[in-house]
């Protein structure tokens, strides 16, 4: 029980008077803390309520006079005190040394409570034994460690990369896991940075507004390789040094997104310009095609005359230039036609090797050396033989003209290889002129645009090569060489089907000559024809419209029927119709020359017709050609 005292003494004066020993108990008593006096023999003074209250498991011994020993002995019998917590408060060795001694402050669990003891000596020679309630000092604790090692986890697992460091020196305070997986383990920051100069940007954009979000900067891998980056950060107050918490973010696969984007961008923006640019030129070379193919056909047909060397000179410039305009006007065609390619299983080494071969055999030859590296075993891709040869020729044809043109360099190299990985075939070619300038290298595929001087180039061949590379699901780029220019063509590869009846030739016919019935509202087109198919023995009648064509075949038969597409009234199309319902017999011989193979709508007819055409402008020998063709497949 608490010793307590009498708060009054009688006076003569009357009433009480408090003394400085009543004020010193009350005072101990009102403690929150447990507080026991003991003297120098170890003898209990004072307790105060708070003291009996903490430890009840003793409350009934303590009384003024209590002996130390005797207390810790009840307290551990009756289960106050852990033996093991008696030994820590037995200060006896501490006593005996003299002078001031404390015993480490030590916490006592009691049932839902948790208090901490302090012995601590007096002046007087005993000790002073201080009990104060830690419980919700405790709970607070825990729930603070708790937190903390939440927060830890947290960070350990967290697949963001987070950084404190020091903004001073730059030194490393914490790395989480991902930070050290992405940026390894140096001891300071500036070995993240891919220079000084970027850190420094960084700090100056950190310091205003003590904040910065997504900074881009070139950051450095654990194993030494540069990446774009992106970096945030906030700047606190930590054990009173100014810290970053800052978290990096690889953007290596946005940039190359956005590259590819950028690419597919291009591409669209390329197919646009093409689309358009072919309108203009399908109306250009429409309207070209029939005065061209007068022009032409008269013209190699005057070479056979018999004239003067003179005249003779004359005509082959005419002939030569004609033939020049015609070419240039089938390029504007297959650059604007939008008809698929005919893609089948082919031999693209023999079509490489095909295409060069007939470059170095022409006339013009080849200035240039030309060597051609071929892999073996390479596997079959799927396309157009005659466009993947026009590609080549394009190629190699620009490549013998820059250097020709510079007096640079002089070698042309020509490779196939196969790329197993992508499953594509790889044509590479190489020259090494004089390269092209790096201001110009993104426009050598627009169309029109030719670095060549004014009447050597129509800028069409690139922009047609890359049509048609296109259009066989492949690239087409310029690369990157020390010297002169390369150009790389990748074309998907397919399996070959082999050819049903492989090995079976049919025997060729003998070439016939006949009536042929020529359709066309152009008469100098019409003329020339019959002229050309006259001189090559053929019986040919003219008729100006697809009206005129039905009444001349209601009393006659026509070997071959050759007509235009683009007419008035029912016209070409309305004409194939027409026999195929009355007459299919007549509509199996006809074939169509016309200048309109671009469109939609012409291509769709002519592909589902299945009969032969040919493009204007007309040269004399392909007229002929097809009419013999025409004639051994009907006969």
């Amino acid at each position: 029980m608490a010793v307590r005292f009498d708060p009054s003494v009688p006076e003569a004066g009357g009433g009480p008077q408090r003394r400085p020993a009543d004020m010193l108990a009350e005072v101990i008593d009102a403690l929150s803390e447990g507080l026991a006096i003991f003297d120098e023999n170890a003898l209990l003074l004072r307790f105060n309520a708070g003291f009996a209250e903490m430890n009840p498991a003793v409350a009934d011994l303590l009384a003024e006079g209590l002996d130390w020993s005797l207390l810790l002995r009840e307290w551990v019998v009756r289960g106050g005190l852990a033996p093991e917590d008696a030994e820590r408060l037995n200060f006896m060795e501490a006593r005996l040394a003299g002078g001031d001694w404390m015993v480490t402050p030590l916490e006592i669990e009691s049932g839902d409570r948790v208090t901490q003891m302090v012995l601590r000596s007096t002046a007087a020679g005993g000790f002073v034994l201080v009990q104060t309630d830690v419980t919700e000092r405790r709970v607070v604790e825990e729930t603070e460690r708790a937190a903390d090692q939440l927060v830890r986890k947290v960070l350990e697992s967290c697949p963001a990369n987070i950084i404190m460091s020091r903004v001073g020196d730059g030194e490393v305070i914490y790395r989480s896991p991902a930070a050290t997986e992405l940026l390894g383990s140096a001891e300071h920051t500036h070995a993240h940075f891919a220079s000084r100069a970027e850190r420094a940007d960084f700090i100056t954009a950190v310091l205003p507004d003590g904040r910065v979000d997504d900074m881009p900067v070139t950051g450095i891998r654990a194993d030494g390789a540069r990446f774009p980056s992106l970096v945030s950060a906030r700047l606190i107050q930590y054990r009173g040094e100014d810290v970053l918490v800052s978290s990096t973010i690889d953007v290596s696969k946005e940039v190359e997104l956005r590259r590819r984007l950028a690419a597919q961008r291009e591409q669209i923006f390329q197919a646009e310009k093409m689309s358009a640019l072919g309108e203009l030129l399908a109306g250009v070379a429409h309207e070209l095609n029939n005065p061209l193919s007068v022009v032409v056909g008269h013209a190699l047909m005057l070479r056979d005359e018999d004239i003067s060397d003179e005249v003779l000179r004359r005509v082959e410039k005419i002939s030569d230039a004609a033939e020049r305009c015609a070419r240039i006007v089938k390029s504007f065609l297959a650059m604007a036609r939008q008809q698929p390619a005919r893609l089948v299983p082919m031999d693209i080494a023999e079509t490489v090797e095909t295409a060069v071969g007939a470059l170095s055999q022409s006339a013009e030859g080849l200035g240039a050396e030309v060597s051609l590296q071929i892999a073996p075993d390479l596997p079959p891709v799927r396309g157009d033989a005659h466009q993947i040869a026009q590609v080549v020729i394009n190629l190699v044809t620009n490549a013998d003209q820059a250097i020709g043109e510079s007096g640079t360099g002089g070698r042309i190299d020509v490779s196939l290889s196969h790329d197993l990985a992508a499953q594509r075939v790889v044509l590479r070619v190489a020259d090494d002129g004089p390269g092209i300038p790096r201001d110009i290298r993104s426009r050598i595929f627009d169309p029109l645009f030719t670095t060549k001087p004014v009447g050597s180039g129509t800028g069409i061949g690139l922009a047609l090569c890359h049509r048609i590379v296109t259009a066989h699901s492949g690239t087409i780029a310029l690369a990157e060489s020390g010297t002169g220019a390369t150009l790389v063509v990748r074309l998907p590869t397919t399996e070959a089907r082999e050819a049903e009846g492989e090995g079976a030739t049919l025997a060729a016919k003998p070439a016939g000559r006949g009536a042929v019935l020529v359709v066309d509202d152009e008469e100098d087109v019409s003329d020339l024809i019959r002229e050309i198919l006259g001189r090559d023995g053929f019986e040919v009648t003219v008729a100006g419209s697809a009206e005129a064509a039905l009444d001349l075949l209601a009393g006659r038969e026509f070997a071959l029927i050759l007509t235009d597409l683009n007419m008035p009234g029912l016209g070409g199309r309305g004409f194939y119709e027409r026999l195929l319902r009355d007459r299919p017999s007549m509509a199996r011989r006809m074939g169509f020359v016309t200048g309109d193979t671009m469109s939609p709508q012409a291509r769709g007819f002519l592909d589902g017709a299945g009969r032969p055409f040919l493009e204007k402008p007309v040269a004399p020998e392909e007229l002929r050609r097809l009419a013999r063709g025409m004639l051994e497949g009907n006969a």
